[in-house]
């Protein structure tokens, strides 16, 4: 009986410890590694303006400094809100690109009113693998216009601010074709 009692007490520790964080808001996120060589950028336009430098808190509590992503890649910020429906609707397009680009362009997501559980549910049920983060005093929301989400904006290599959607964009691929990166020929 007491060698039972011990399997099932190992048993159910050794669960507990697979069972992940305790913390039911915790999410993972990898950033890209480096660019493939084959990777060719297409040049901000001469008037574009200096995208916004921001830091985001990212929800598995690493902190994203913008800058120095797009110092080496374009980045697509995605600003959204977890209750947000047209931002669900959009949600699927934006994951699936992420994945396409996943070498070429960083996408983050931005929340504001969301909470950090709400977010973190919001990423698992829609596998967001790219970094999502909040900015809960919605000041980089401000300073990127976003009076309502969804927005999705377009930053160069370089740190220029090429475009940006309010309401989303319902054909990201070809923007990013047209604006970010270049056609393999």
């Amino acid at each position: 009986m007491r060698r039972v009692l011990t399997g099932v007490v190992v048993a159910v520790l050794a669960l507990a410890g697979c069972s992940g964080s305790d913390d039911p808001a915790a999410v993972s996120f990898d950033l890209p590694g480096e660019v493939p060589a084959d990777v060719t950028f297409i040049d901000a336009p001469a008037d574009a303006p200096p995208a916004p430098p921001f830091e985001l808190d990212l929800l598995d509590g690493s902190t994203l400094d913008i800058a120095e992503q797009w110092a080496q890649r374009p980045v697509v910020l995605v600003f959204f809100e977890s209750f947000c429906e047209l931002c669900a609707q959009q949600q699927a397009e934006i994951t699936e690109l992420s994945e396409e680009y996943r070498d070429a362009v960083l996408f983050v997501g931005v929340g504001s009113a969301s909470s950090e559980d709400d977010a973190a549910e919001y990423v698992r049920e829609h596998d967001i693998a790219y970094p999502v983060g909040l900015d809960p005093d919605g000041e980089t929301f401000r300073r990127y216009g976003v009076d309502e989400p969804p927005l999705v904006a377009l930053v160069s290599r370089g740190g220029q601010l090429v475009r940006g959607w309010p309401g989303g964009v319902e054909d990201l691929g070809a923007q990013l074709t047209e604006f970010v990166v270049a056609p393999a020929e």
